[in-house]
């Protein structure tokens, strides 16, 4: 994926370390020159040291191709402007930290996907969100394994299928196995008979790398 990361701050570097391992095409755009140095130095990454609310540093990192934009600085009004300009270059995942939570019912009136506190979840989950709208929370075991919470989509290819019928078409990555299943106030530990309902939130342990295709499923 073409991913443009806009800060890198604290929160920004996990995600800009989170999208160069995954080995995708990244730009950053970061307003201090000797951050922008920094990172040009640790990071195989494109990085331009401008302001990001300005439409042409957001086109000289080739906006209009990013499959997804995500905004990690520490001024809000910034990471609003920002992700406006996003949405009128018509990049269609839109990610943004957010440091008040007062600030939250504005950012989702904005339409964003996906609006989380880095005070509250690191670069890593932010990283996350883009995946796709799926994602609900996630918890790295490290040697390369996650455990991923997913919400069942209405057109999800599981909705509706039993874990047992998962099974036998091999649906899920290679790797994965659904470990719990949220319904309402129900936890439900998963057999070859139980059903998967939209809206549920199911925990899969899998892979790191599985992970894109397995929100894809969810989504």
């Amino acid at each position: 994926m073409h991913l443009l990361i806009i800060g890198a701050g604290r929160t920004g570097k996990h995600v800009i370390q989170s999208s160069v391992e995954d080995k995708h095409d990244v730009y950053v755009i970061e307003k201090d020159p000797q951050v922008a140095a920094w990172v040009s130095t640790h990071f195989d990454c494109v990085v331009i040291n401008a302001d990001a609310t300005n439409l042409e540093s957001l086109k000289e990192a080739k906006a209009e191709k990013a499959d997804a934009i995500i905004v990690t600085t520490n001024d809000d009004a910034v990471n609003m402007l920002v992700i406006l300009l996003g949405q009128q270059l018509g990049i269609k995942r839109l990610v943004s930290s957010v440091n008040n939570e007062d600030h939250f019912p504005i950012f989702e009136k904005l339409g964003i996907d996906t609006v989380e506190s880095p005070y509250r979840l690191n670069g890593r989950f932010l990283y996350r969100a883009i995946q796709g709208p799926s994602v609900k929370e996630f918890l790295d075991l490290g040697d390369g394994v996650e455990i991923v919470e997913l919400i069942v989509s209405p057109k999800s290819v599981v909705n509706n299928k039993l874990i047992k019928e998962l099974n036998k078409t091999r649906a899920l990555p290679k790797d994965t196995r659904i470990i719990v299943i949220k319904r309402d106030d129900q936890i439900i530990i998963p057999e070859g008979e139980t059903q998967i309902l939209a809206g549920d939130v199911v925990a899969a342990l899998a892979l790191k790398q599985s992970v894109p295709a397995l929100a894809v499923l969810f989504n």
